[in-house]
């Protein structure tokens, strides 16, 4: 079912890259959903692309390996002629030397007992699942790569969204600053200071707008369709986490040794090294195979036809290695440093890939606590801004006062965003590195946007 299921995704892909090449317009009215990009890039993402034409590679391993255990049959055949330069003694005909000499082999040979073959086709089938496991990893990741992509241009936009309110609440403030001097209650310093934060505020927007086009340009290009814009962000938090508690993080680490793509790729590599060593140490064992051959041979000479010779072999034929040099121990010895590499290789991703898991694990769950502490904290913040707008009003606060609280709040704000972005981030990456994402999470993700 599985390998059914691969299938048919590389016929979607190789079918609907031209239709999207085509047909750019994937967002719907608002901006682009996380599940749309994700549907682009699946289908035009140069390294799914890649991985699915080399998995398609890898589908033919197993038969290459295979076919050496099969009997081999060929057919030989030479047709010519030749014959003596020095004229010879006989000189009763003209060129009575030469001759045609036809002839025609047919051979086969089925190896009885060939561990180099036979480890040849252990190593093509392991090369196979390889692929497989290679193509997993690419299948997920991309859901990681997008979400990634996604959320770099929602942090500009965000950014850029908090920064224009910010904009518009300072200019503002310079109007009334200036009304109240000119009225003889205010200070020059006030619309200076305002107008140094108004200045200061339009250059941020200025890097924000080209960090927003510089991340759609990134997103574009992995969906290899024109993106102008995404779905806006909330503010607003799920009532609990993401993960519910039951699942802890023994819960997916023991689901991570089983399932893990990225484990389970290092794990084929080892087996492919185990049985390219075992195809080296065959080196040095004798192989015993049963051969056939039929033989058709004509010799015509000028003026004479000499009788056809029809002849057939059957039998055994064993060949034992003697010596060669040293290059079969050489041979074996590289091979095994490479089997310890891949099965170090192994160690290292196992090791890698538990820390990973509890990085994303506490990226979720400390993540949220975060955002609603955050939530609390823009709440507070909002309190604390007009409570100093009414004490401007009272005389009691200055202009500076009212830019610091709204840098605070803007602050807060922006920090509960990222905070939201990285924890979703975490989610998304904890279910890619256990093998567990799929489109349902995805869309998952895309509610809790």
């Amino acid at each position: 079912m599985v390998d059914r299921g691969r299938y048919r995704l590389r016929v979607l892909l190789s079918l609907c890259t031209g239709w999207a090449a085509i047909n750019p317009v994937w967002a719907a009215e608002g901006g682009l959903s996380l599940t749309a990009a994700y549907d682009a890039s699946r289908l035009n993402d140069p390294t799914v692309q890649s991985a699915a034409h080399a998995f398609e590679a890898s589908r033919h391993e197993e038969d290459i390996g295979r076919g050496g255990l099969y009997p081999q049959v060929s057919l030989t055949s030479r047709y010519g002629y030749g014959g003596r330069t020095d004229g010879g003694d006989d000189s009763t005909y003209v060129n009575s030397n030469d001759y045609q000499a036809n002839n025609v082999t047919l051979a086969a040979q089925q190896p009885l007992y060939d561990k180099a073959r036979w480890a040849a086709y252990q190593e093509g089938k392991a090369r196979g699942q390889l692929g497989t496991r290679v193509f997993d990893v690419a299948g997920q990741t991309l859901y990681d790569r997008v979400a990634k992509g996604y959320f770099e241009v929602a942090r500009a936009e965000n950014e850029i969204k908090l920064i224009q309110q910010q904009k518009a609440a300072i200019q503002g403030l310079v109007i009334q600053s200036k009304k109240l001097y000119e009225g003889g209650q205010g200070a020059i310093t006030d619309i200076d200071e305002a107008q140094a934060r108004l200045d200061l505020v339009q250059a941020q927007e200025a890097e924000a707008q080209a960090r927003r086009v510089a991340a759609l340009r990134a997103l574009s290009g992995r969906a290899s369709v024109p993106i102008d814009d995404i779905l806006p962000m909330r503010e607003e938090l799920a009532a609990g986490s993401p993960i519910p508690p039951e699942q802890d993080l023994p819960y997916w680490t023991a689901i991570a040794r089983e399932a893990s793509p990225e484990l389970a790729a290092r794990l084929a590599a080892v087996k492919v090294a185990e049985a390219q060593a075992d195809s080296q140490r065959a080196g040095h064992y004798p192989t015993l195979s049963l051969t056939t051959q039929l033989t058709r041979r004509e010799t015509r000479q000028y003026q004479e036809l000499d009788p056809r010779q029809d002849t057939y072999y059957v039998g055994v034929q064993l060949d034992i290695p003697l010596y060669r040099g040293g290059a079969v121990r050489a041979s074996v010895a590289k091979a095994e440093a490479q089997l310890a590499g891949a099965q170090s290789d192994y160690d290292v991703q196992r090791q890698q890939l538990a820390e990973d898991i509890e990085a994303d694990y506490l990226g979720v769950v400390v993540g949220f606590a975060k955002s609603k502490a955050m939530q609390r904290a823009v709440e507070s913040n909002q309190r604390a801004l007009a409570s100093t707008e009414k004490g401007f009003q009272g005389g009691v606060r200055s202009t500076v006062d009212i830019l610091d609280a709204q840098q605070r709040l803007f602050q807060a704000r922006r920090d509960l965003l990222n905070t939201k972005l990285d924890m979703l981030q975490s989610y998304v990456s904890l279910h890619t590195h256990t093998g567990q994402m799929n489109r349902a999470v995805l869309e998952q993700v895309q509610s809790l946007f």
